[in-house]
């Protein structure tokens, strides 16, 4: 069973970005820790058995990389963290709805909340970097 279809994980977090160079403010690094977790998650064989786990942890993960660049990032980038952070909690309330209830509502949902997530993450990693 496919869990999420793999276009749409892929799709939602694939974006390599540059890292942030020597001397910089402690976003940068914050910010690439974010983006190493981020790809760590778009890498999860989410046709495995144990994908949903997987992706679980691999949000923790987010989570703790994004709480990182929040401390950093301060005032500067609040409106990209707040639009990150929603999308982040809408993401895991749709996985824990589909771990309970695996069904087509529930992955379509998650699905789209990965998707939302994606670009949210995406945003405020490029506006972080182009300040590096």
């Amino acid at each position: 069973m496919k869990l999420i279809p793999a276009v749409v994980l892929t799709l939602a977090l694939a974006t390599p970005l540059t890292g942030c160079g020597e001397d910089q403010p402690a976003v940068c690094s914050s910010v690439d820790d974010l983006q190493t977790s981020v790809d760590e998650v778009r890498d999860i064989d989410v046709t495995s058995s144990g994908a949903l786990a997987d992706l679980e942890s691999g949000l923790e993960a987010i989570g703790a990389d994004l709480s990182d660049v929040e401390s950093d990032a301060k005032t500067e980038f609040s409106s990209q963290i707040d639009a990150v952070q929603a999308s982040y909690d809408a993401l895991a309330a749709s996985l824990d709805a589909a771990k309970e209830s695996a069904s087509a509502a529930t992955l379509s949902a998650a699905a789209t909340a990965l998707s939302t997530f994606g670009s949210d993450v995406r945003t405020l990693i490029t506006d972080v970097q182009e300040t590096c």
